[in-house]
């Protein structure tokens, strides 16, 4: 009777950790699209709690990994590099995370007389028809706008409008592509046209976007993985993002055998005992 009590209170120990869940989540990230706004410190605080750094001194065309994030309401502050909670924020905005969903929280200068504003864009990262991934275009240029990209189809002189025209601020719709390695053309401008050519390789299941930036008067690009593949996404909690985002599953299972062979153990006590009392016995 002892044994078996030992095991259920043993059982009761392993139960509780098998049993714990990850809470319903979902994903964030964070990209400062406003040339002339100087680096900031980006700000998380949910509803009600703590403020914490996310990432320090992000500057223009910065774009953070995802953070996965329990579901609920939560401000996000861009404020001068180093200051406090205290300090009046350049930009603030509540961000409401539901379960299962992947946001990016754009910041363009797109405001009144060129104040901040951001966008919050739901990032569809659900499986795109197989052998295809999806690429589409973030316009953060402000000077060389509008933006055109085309996408060149291998093997063909025909080419597939990534964007047309995009102003600044814009964030296209995906574009389903076969798998491959893409060469996207963007042109921007209007009195000093400027033009830009990149590589993007697209592969099966995943998600891309490819960011439109300027430096020195130059088209710049950036390809953002947001989804790696059916394997690898937001949505089912591993690696995602710009520089990734895991969400481990529970670390239960050292424990969970270290129990076992306590288990184990219990229910062969009786019988080591029985066996050494056996050999003691007088013949």
């Amino acid at each position: 009777m002892r044994v078996a009590g030992a095991m259920v209170a043993v059982l009761a120990l392993l139960v509780p950790r098998q049993a714990a869940a990850q809470p319903a989540q979902g994903w964030v990230r964070l990209g400062h699209l406003s040339p002339a706004a100087p680096p900031v410190d980006v700000h998380l605080a949910p509803f009600g709690g703590a403020d914490e750094v996310l990432v320090r001194k992000a500057g223009y065309g910065a774009v953070t990994p995802y953070t996965a994030l329990p579901a609920g309401a939560y401000t996000v502050s861009m404020r001068a590099p180093g200051t406090g909670a205290d300090t009046p924020a350049a930009l603030s905005a509540t961000v409401r995370i539901t379960p299962g969903t992947a946001y990016s929280l754009l910041v363009f200068a797109t405001g009144p007389g060129g104040a901040l504003r951001e966008d919050l864009v739901i990032d569809d990262l659900s499986a795109p028809p197989p052998g295809t991934g999806r690429l589409r275009l973030v316009q953060g240029s402000p000077t060389l706008a509008p933006v055109t990209a085309e996408v060149g189809l291998p093997g063909s002189a025909a080419e597939a409008r990534l964007a047309d025209r995009a102003a600044y601020g814009l964030t296209g719709p995906y574009t389903d592509l076969a798998e491959g390695r893409y060469t996207v053309r963007l042109r921007g401008g209007s009195a000093e046209p400027a033009e830009t050519t990149v590589s993007v390789d697209v592969r099966a299941g995943s998600a891309t976007t490819l960011l439109a930036t300027e430096t020195g008067g130059a088209l710049t690009t950036t390809a953002l993985v947001d989804s790696a593949g059916a394997a690898a996404t937001p949505l089912r909690g591993v690696e995602t993002g710009a520089g990734g985002t895991s969400v481990a599953e529970p670390r239960f299972w050292p424990t969970t055998a270290v129990i076992l062979a306590l288990i184990c153990w219990l229910l062969h006590r009786p019988l080591l005992a029985a066996r050494r009392h056996h050999r003691r016995a007088p013949e």
